[in-house]
């Protein structure tokens, strides 16, 4: 009750109660009453400051104008005393002004002021002298960067502190200034409350100024679009967001936000997959493809999106006809993309039967050739070879996985014309590709495209050890038995380009000089191997686990590398399994001789500190590696590891040309 009194006998003595003070300054605007139409001089004092004996100062000018904040930069005149001036003309529209000192380059400066990161504003009062409607919203953007659009979030170095309770003020004066046309400037009103009030305070000040815009009947699609994803997004008020998509939905049912409110509105979660599959299914219904392709936007997003949750639910719920149905309407990039995700990987994890995934995929893979040439990659991509480039690994990859599924099939003549569908590029440049096409020619009886295959492949780089055992063997044969000049037969095929691309490879890898941790490793027999072993020897390490898809891949690479130096003292290959867990050891051994593979292997030791199976490979992370991934190869020698590389390229015959180029160097040495 005494806080009423007192305040009341404040009110009739005529004494207003002050604001906190601002947090900013005004220091260098001399006149402190910017107009419009009028110049503002803005004056710098820089003794005692940093810039205090720079020969040039400049001035950084954001000007909030339109709603939006805007900066331009000048050179300062010196007026003596270490004092210097910029007379600024205030436009109309302009509601606030901050300005920042520098030297130098705005974006790197070598020395900058911007008042110790509290800032230097000033509001902008109409040609009469009064405050403008939107002048202290303008000023709550100032002080609070992310309420508003534009150059002034590089104002700050970093966030500036914030002041509620000034804030709180200078958005009851808007309040007061500016009555129900607050709500023009919804975002950054309901924006600066967000700061200030609860969720459950905020609801009824947001839902004023909604029920204030819906008033207007000549309010735009667009408006309302844009408000609500506001409201959804930015002040997290779904309730209100749905009532104002519900008056999209009323007054511009057929517009391009009414669709996008929709697209929002998918169900795209939920332990039922026909719930999903039935909201995508209502949206296409209402919003079909079709009619967005009459009249397209830049919102095609949207159809890639649903076609490809639609298609996922229909692959997942067995739906496989309306699956295929998808595919009429739909684009390259599109078609691509339910083929990639669904065909394929019921194909890598077998679940669909291969003979019912044939009849899914066939015609689809026919209609995804078809619309090659659409275009609809170009908006990805910077110029047209780069989408084009794009457009032909994807069609590349997806003939590869129905080229496979084919092989498996028995369907040798299908597979075979799909090998001439691929691009250029895809044609030789995938070695596990090449050994089908092998297969698929054996089994043909094509006798004579088997060679050319296997030449071209090797001029690729692209060989697996039974295509090598091919090639050897066709040469022997067309030279009585003989394999005298096989290598340099060998050597003539191999493209220069590629020799040369490689030899640029291992040079850039060939840059380590670290000496091997102290190590003792298991061998599959129960022998163990350490630093004794491998002193005066090049020593090639890869770093595999069973569950590591790429490691196995590149075993046919490292069976190549393994039978070239079999016979040579000089050099040691060891397959060390790491990062495994349970019973790795018979695990390892087991999956490598299952496999027929015949490599030396060594079970990577257990580290101390974590327990795991990984302490050579967990050792040499952040000296060498500088990530965990495998696979990962090594050469060492001398006890020193020389080279390092990681993954793998899909090709055996390149990954032996490679570690055989680090060996060789490493001999010559």
């Amino acid at each position: 009750m005494m806080k009423k009194i007192v305040l009341a006998v404040f009110l009739l003595m005529g004494i207003t109660l002050q604001a906190q003070e601002q947090p900013y300054s005004s220091a260098v605007f001399p006149s402190q009453s910017g107009k419009v139409g009028q110049n503002l001089r803005i004056l710098y004092d820089a003794k005692g400051g940093d810039l205090e004996f720079s020969d040039e100062v400049s001035v950084a000018v954001y000007r909030f104008h339109n709603d939006i904040w805007k900066m331009e930069q000048f050179a300062m005149k010196s007026v003596g005393n270490k004092q210097w001036e910029y007379l600024y003309p205030v436009s109309d529209s302009t509601l606030f002004v901050g300005v920042k000192f520098f030297q130098g380059d705005l974006y790197s400066p070598e020395i900058l002021d911007n008042n110790s990161n509290k800032g230097y504003g000033l509001k902008i009062f109409d040609r009469k002298g009064k405050a403008q409607k939107g002048s202290f919203l303008a000023e709550a953007s100032f002080i609070v960067p992310t309420l508003a659009r534009g150059a002034i979030i590089n104002y700050y170095e970093g966030e500036p502190s914030l002041d509620k309770t000034y804030l709180s003020g200078i958005i009851r004066e808007e309040e007061k200034l500016s009555g129900n046309a607050i709500s023009s400037r919804y975002k950054l009103y309901l924006g600066a409350q967000r700061l200030l009030l609860t969720d459950q305070e905020l609801a009824p000040v947001a839902e004023k100024v909604v029920n204030q815009l819906l008033s207007d009947r000549s309010i735009s699609a667009d408006d309302l679009g844009d408000l609500q994803l506001f409201l959804q997004h930015q002040i997290k008020q779904d309730r209100l967001a749905e009532q104002v998509g519900k008056r999209i939905t009323e007054q511009y049912p057929k517009s391009a936000t009414a669709r996008f409110v929709a697209y929002s509105n998918i169900r795209t979660s939920s332990n039922n997959l026909n719930e999903v599959v039935a909201s995508y299914e209502d949206f296409l219904s209402r919003f079909p493809i079709t009619e967005w392709q009459k009249k397209p936007d830049n919102k095609g997003f949207i159809y890639y999106a649903v076609y490809r949750g639609i298609g996922t639910g229909y692959f997942d719920t067995k739906q496989f006809d309306k699956f295929q149905a998808l595919f009429k309407d739909i684009d390259f990039r599109t078609s691509n993309e339910l083929l990639r995700w669904n065909v394929m990987r019921a194909y890598m994890f077998n679940t669909v039967g291969k003979d019912s995934l044939y009849h899914i995929a066939e015609p689809l893979i026919q209609m995804l050739i078809s619309k090659k040439g659409d275009g609809s990659y170009r908006s990805d991509f910077m110029n047209k070879q780069a989408a084009d480039s794009n457009m032909n690994n994807q069609m590349d990859d997806r003939l590869f996985t129905h080229i496979s599924l084919l092989n498996d099939l028995g369907r040798y003549d299908e597979a075979r014309k799909y090998f001439f569908e691929l691009s250029d590029k895809g044609k030789y440049g995938n070695a596990e590709l090449n050994d089908i096409n092998l297969h698929v020619l054996e089994k043909l009886d094509a006798k004579h495209d088997i060679l050319p295959l296997l030449e071209m492949s090797i001029k690729a780089n692209a060989v697996t050890p039974r295509m090598f055992d091919t090639l050897k063997s066709l040469y022997m044969k067309s030279h009585s038995g003989s394999s005298e000049g096989y290598d340099l037969y060998l050597t003539s095929l191999q493209s220069v380009d590629q020799r040369a691309e490689l030899e640029a490879y291992v040079n850039e890898h060939l840059n380590i000089n670290y000496p091997i941790p102290d190590f003792s490793m298991e061998n599959a027999d129960g022998g163990f191997v350490d630093q004794d072993n491998i002193k005066d020897k090049i020593v090639v390490m890869d770093f595999w686990a069973t569950w590591c898809r790429p490691c196995i891949m590149a075993f046919p690479g490292m069976q190549l590398l393994v039978d070239k130096y079999t016979n040579d003292s000089q050099v040691a290959i060891y397959m060390v399994g790491t990062m495994q867990t349970g019973d790795y050891r018979t695990k390892s051994v087991n999956f490598v001789r299952g496999e027929g593979y015949r490599f030396t292997l060594l079970h990577d030791a257990e580290n101390e500190v974590n327990g795991q199976q990984d302490k050579l490979f967990k050792s040499l992370v952040t000296p060498i590696f500088k990530d965990s991934s495998i696979p990962r190869k090594i050469v060492v020698k001398n006890g020193v590891i020389r080279y390092s590389s990681g993954g793998y390229s899909g090709s055996p015959s390149k990954l032996m040309d490679e570690l055989s180029l680090v060996i060789e160097k490493l001999k010559s040495e």
